[in-house]
């Protein structure tokens, strides 16, 4: 167990499940991180979502203590309103919303920071502090961001299996608390400062869990009671996506696939990682030149295939901007064609 043992283990482990968290928040942006520039881009990035988080949660102060003027009151709210529609904005879905979302969201961001950061004043946790009140702002802001992407994700497996996730995630704090004699959970008056590191990390994603195991139990047994997610393949992006074989199309596999165009029956690229170097009509796809989207050496079969719009599985990102304008050399694409975000 020497490898739980210490402090500086349980740094390891938190920035692994804060990079985990950041890179579901990120989602297309995490390629970033996995460039030389990540090293640097990633703490400015934790405290870019420290900062807001800090200022979701300043309401909780009016609460906490009687603020000295209304002008006081009325700089916190609308700092603290203005960042919330800034996030909530950054978490819309790649769909037509009503305007409505975007104020749910940011109402749920901000009541979650600020009632999180009250309730453990309530409590007798010292709030009032900078670092304590940053760790407990930031571990709100990243459980109910995260559940936000996560809840968006369509189908029942994807939520349990990142639902497992999170508490092996949890279960690993857990071992390592045991592995060095610190409780878990304590009251205020007997929280050691790890102690309470232990709690910010293992409570957030215990409820995270309970909250993704909850909307899948719900669309599996009542499929009707919340909204549909909507999400559906765009031209430029890669899924996996259950695929037939051409021989047998009573018998397929899951398979990352590039999307051509969208609609009920959409057209792909298949990506397999099997070396096809020897053959024509396939384009090699580096590992390293993917941003994160593959995980292995590839290649993108030339060839477009049909697949039915309710065989996709799951989002892996965007194609990158180089494979995007190949296609477009070739024709396969549209020009324009690809996320939004790359052609600019």
């Amino acid at each position: 167990m020497e490898l739980l043992s210490g402090t500086s283990a349980l740094f390891v482990i938190t920035l692994m499940i804060v990079g985990v968290l950041l890179g579901v928040i990120l989602q297309d942006r995490i390629g970033y991180f996995l460039r030389p520039i990540g090293l640097l881009v990633a703490p400015i990035t934790v405290a870019v979502y420290g900062a807001a988080a800090l200022l979701l949660a300043a309401p909780a102060d009016l609460l906490i203590a009687a603020p000295e003027s209304a002008a006081e009151v009325w700089l916190d709210v609308l700092i603290a309103g203005g960042v919330a529609l800034l996030v909530a904005r950054r978490l819309r879905p790649r769909r037509a919303e009503p305007p409505a979302a975007l104020a749910v969201r940011a109402l749920v961001l901000l009541a979650g920071c600020t009632g999180t950061r009250y309730l453990a004043h309530v409590a007798g946790y010292p709030v009032d502090a900078f670092w304590p009140a940053a760790a407990i702002s930031l571990a709100a802001f990243l459980l109910i961001t995260t559940a936000f992407v996560l809840v968006r994700r369509p189908g029942v497996l994807p939520l349990v299996t990142r639902a497992f996730v999170a508490l092996a995630l949890a279960g690993l704090v857990a071992a390592w608390a045991a592995a060095n004699s610190e409780p878990v959970f304590a009251g205020p008056e007997t929280a050691s400062a790890r102690t309470m590191w232990v709690m910010l990390l293992v409570e957030p994603l215990v409820l995270l869990a309970a909250i993704l195991l909850a909307v899948a139990l719900i669309r599996h047994f009542a499929p009707g009671v919340l909204p549909a997610t909507g999400r559906t393949p765009a031209a430029g992006e890669i899924w996996n996506a259950f695929v037939t074989f051409e021989e047998d199309d009573s018998v397929g596999k899951d398979r990352p696939v590039l999307v051509l165009s969208g609609g009920d029956t959409v057209t792909v690229l298949k990506i397999t990682s099997q070396d096809k170097g020897h053959l024509d009509g396939f384009l090699p796809l580096p590992r390293n030149r993917t941003g994160g989207v593959l995980v292995k050496d590839s290649w993108l079969d030339l060839t477009p295939v049909p697949v039915a719009a309710d065989a996709f599985r799951s989002y892996r990102g965007p194609a990158p901007s180089w494979l995007l304008a190949d296609l477009r050399r070739r024709e396969l694409l549209p020009a324009g064609g690809g996320p939004r975000w790359l052609r600019r």
